[in-house]
């Protein structure tokens, strides 16, 4: 039988070959299996085909598997260049979503921190408002009930000097006939009460005693006449000058008050305006916060979604890679296999 098949190869003709390589064109290509190959072409063979057509068509054969591992080798090559070029940008993309949502988590901690911080010193801050307020206004109190003190005083040593003078005048009235002791008792009466409230009772005292004596004695009484009267004036200048030193001193209050209040109010301007910075701040921390966050979202998930492609595209690779290497090893197979027929041919001829 194989002798008949080898006849019969050696007269298959060119026609016969070209006929084939016209049939199995491409490896690579949707073909019939080697086994149905040589299986056709024993039969070819039995059927009065030549030995020459065969090895021709053996030849072209293996041409053909040649020239698809060409290409098979060529399309790998660019398989290879462009896995190589979306790892390299997919490692890149989650580098980069890396470095964004590291820069964005430090941003959101720095914002968090600052607003936790302001939140403190706005705390603080409404305190100090609170507390400067308050003094504020215990000042103000101070100043109104010493204001009230100091118009109290005045008015006493007013009403006294008054009584001063008038008694001054009935002394001068009653020297020359023209008062009577009624009226003495009267203005020494006044100015005892005046004494009383001015807190002068010791200075006041010699000057009740002579007018005590002038109005016990029944006659008498000009001998002291001129000492109660210089009594009175010296008196007279020690209430001007009692009235000119609480004046002055209303006058210092009034100052170290003004400079006080100036100094509270301009702290407590200052606690308000630093209160707006502290809101308009922490208003911007949290939009900060928010925008951070936003941003440490989507960084996160382009790093998930750049790693899940990064993943899908070796797996791509790794199959690219194992289609590769099992095509060729399928071809390096078949190339063999055609090497050993073509070589029982030729020797079936000799």
């Amino acid at each position: 039988m194989r002798l008949v098949a080898i006849t019969l190869l050696l007269l298959i003709g060119n026609s016969m070959a070209q006929d084939y390589v016209k049939r199995y064109p491409i490896i690579g290509s949707k073909k019939p299996s080697m086994i149905s190959i040589l299986t056709e072409i024993e039969s070819k063979l039995t059927t009065g085909g030549s030995t020459d057509t065969a090895v021709n068509f053996l030849d072209s054969l293996r041409a053909s598997i040649d020239s698809e591992q060409i290409r098979h080798d060529q399309l790998f090559t660019d398989q290879r260049n462009q896995c190589t070029s979306e790892l390299d940008l997919r490692t890149k993309d989650v580098k980069d979503a890396e470095q964004v949502l590291n820069r964005a988590t430090e941003q959101f901690e720095n914002c968090s921190t600052s607003k936790k911080k302001a939140d403190a010193e706005l705390d603080n801050n409404l305190d100090n408002q609170k507390a400067t307020d308050t003094d504020i206004k215990i000042l103000d109190s101070i100043r109104q009930a010493g204001s009230a003190n100091y118009n109290a005083k005045k008015q006493d040593h007013i009403d006294a000097l008054r009584s001063i003078q008038e008694s001054l005048k009935i002394l001068d009235s009653f020297q020359s006939g023209g008062a009577s002791l009624a009226q003495m008792s009267e203005v020494s009466m006044k100015m005892i009460q005046d004494a009383v409230r001015l807190k002068t009772t010791s200075i006041m005292a010699p000057i009740s005693s002579i007018f005590a004596q002038m109005l016990t004695q029944n006659g008498g009484y000009i001998e002291v006449f001129e000492r109660l009267k210089q009594l009175l004036q010296n008196l007279e200048q020690t209430l001007y000058s009692n009235l000119q030193k609480i004046s002055e001193e209303e006058d210092q209050s009034i100052q170290e008050y003004d400079d006080r209040r100036v100094h509270l109010v301009e702290y407590y301007n200052n606690l308000k305006r630093t209160e707006n910075k502290l809101r308009d701040h922490i208003t911007n921390m949290e939009i900060c916060q928010d925008q951070q966050s936003a941003i440490i979202d989507s960084a996160r998930g382009k790093k998930i979604r750049n790693g899940e492609i990064y993943d899908s595209a070796t797996r791509m690779c790794e199959d690219f890679a194992s289609e590769y290497e099992k095509a060729t090893s399928v071809r390096r197979q078949e190339l063999e296999l055609v090497a050993k027929v073509r070589a029982k041919v030729i020797e079936r001829t000799q």
